[in-house]
């Protein structure tokens, strides 16, 4: 699949799905956002769909991890990189 993965017919979220939180929260922490994460990630899109919110919560703790260089035949987006974020 990795030979895929630069084609115009590509899987969308396949790539970044495994640490779409951890990625959301590097960015929004370097655009000095980090406190409009959980509206982004929780409320907004409920609310605009009218579906009730979640009342499960998750954790993020800010602590370096390596993105694994594959996830069977995926490469996964940042592959070898280090995110800042981790979801425990």
């Amino acid at each position: 699949m990795t030979h895929l993965k630069e084609n115009s017919c590509g899987c969308a979220g396949c790539y970044s799905a495994f640490a779409a939180l951890e990625l959301y929260a590097q960015a929004f922490e370097s655009a000095n956002a980090l406190d409009k994460l959980e509206g982004f990630a929780s409320f907004y899109g409920a609310d605009f769909y009218g579906l009730p919110r979640n009342k499960e919560t998750i954790s993020l703790e800010k602590v370096d991890w390596i993105v694994p260089t594959n996830y069977g035949e995926i490469t996964p987006i940042k592959s070898g990189d280090v995110l800042q974020w981790k979801l425990n």
